[in-house]
């Protein structure tokens, strides 16, 4: 999918990518409970390190990340704003560049 998108997009294009880290709570609990569940039993969760490999390996370059869902589902009574970065959030959004 990475090789096509690279393929198709423009020199300068960007590509967004929205994700569950698989490595965060919520990928956890999705892995653990897959099996049973029509929408995502044929998934693949990737980590936030896969997933800038993947890229950088396909060609694109400088991958900006943001990141929300940082506290358990539960707890959770508003959206919360996104932070830069990854690594504490649930929900990760990379955009990378093709040269």
């Amino acid at each position: 999918m990475l090789a096509e998108a690279y393929r198709v997009l423009k020199p300068g294009g960007e590509l967004v990518i929205g994700f569950i880290d698989r490595n965060s709570e919520i990928g956890q609990h999705y892995l653990a409970h897959r099996a049973g569940n029509v929408f995502y039993r044929e998934a693949t969760f990737y980590s936030t390190a896969e997933v800038e490999q993947l890229l950088r390996a396909t060609g694109f370059t400088t991958p900006a990340w943001v990141q929300t869902l940082s506290k358990a589902l539960e707890e959770t009574d508003a959206i919360e704003p996104l932070r830069a970065g990854h690594g504490q959030g649930e929900f990760v959004v990379v955009k990378a560049n093709r040269p």
